[in-house]
């Protein structure tokens, strides 16, 4: 089996099998018109950034066309303490059947002064009220990168601890968690600091390339499972 495929494989994890298929697929599936919310930083909203999520977008418009609503409600500069102030406005008014969210990326910036904990305590309580909402809706939790370069990694010494924290609260809450780091710490041991550059713009930002290539295979893994 090809090592690439191997490596998706093991960054997307729950509880429960990477084989297994989510509700919100076997809706879709069964014709059923489903709405996703994608909620994150920078990392999802900036137009030199977003290439993932517009591409996640479009596989799913032109595999079932007509059946998702989509809505990108990240937000550049914050963290999960805004993401939790706005999480109603944000996210509960759109009744999402899926939502795919991550924040410890920014969440670990010393200027924001905040514990490590805080990560994921906030995811809990972002799943504790959408699931309030929508018992069957499916939630993907994500982590950006543990290995930031530059002024990136200067701004986020604990970066490793704030997505433990996110690992944490996946499992406990028997979610799906995207962990892309586990990719990019494997492209940075094979081909150092210039091969993850390629995939991480300003030390930490995604590029066109890590969409391509790692992003967007690894959420529609987590999304349909091997089928």
């Amino acid at each position: 089996m090809n090592r690439f495929f191997v490596l998706i494989l093991v960054a997307v994890w729950s509880v429960f099998s990477v084989d297994a298929q989510t509700t919100f697929s076997k809706n879709l599936k069964a014709g059923k018109k489903q709405t996703v919310v994608f909620y994150g930083t920078s990392a999802a909203i900036n137009p030199s950034n977003r290439f993932w999520v517009e591409q996640l977008q479009g596989k799913l418009d032109k595999r079932f066309p007509g059946k998702v609503d989509f809505y990108n409600c990240s937000k550049s500069g914050i963290g999960s303490f805004w993401a939790t102030e706005n999480f109603k406005d944000s996210v509960l008014t759109r009744n999402p059947d899926l939502l795919i969210f991550g924040f410890s990326e920014n969440d670990a910036v010393l200027r924001f002064n905040n514990w490590p904990w805080y990560s994921g305590r906030c995811a809990e309580y972002m799943i504790d009220h959408l699931w309030e909402q929508n018992q069957d809706a499916t939630i993907i939790l994500y982590i950006i990168s543990e290995r930031p370069l530059g002024k990136a990694a200067e701004t986020r010494p604990e970066i490793a601890a704030f997505n433990a924290s996110c690992r944490e609260i996946a499992k406990k809450k028997d979610i799906i968690l995207t962990d892309f780091s586990v990719i990019f710490n494997e492209i940075y041991e094979k081909f150092g600091e210039e091969g993850l550059k390629q995939y991480q713009r300003d030390g930490i930002l995604p590029t066109k390339k890590a969409a391509n290539e790692v992003l967007v295979p690894m959420l529609w893994k987590a999304i349909f499972g091997k089928k």
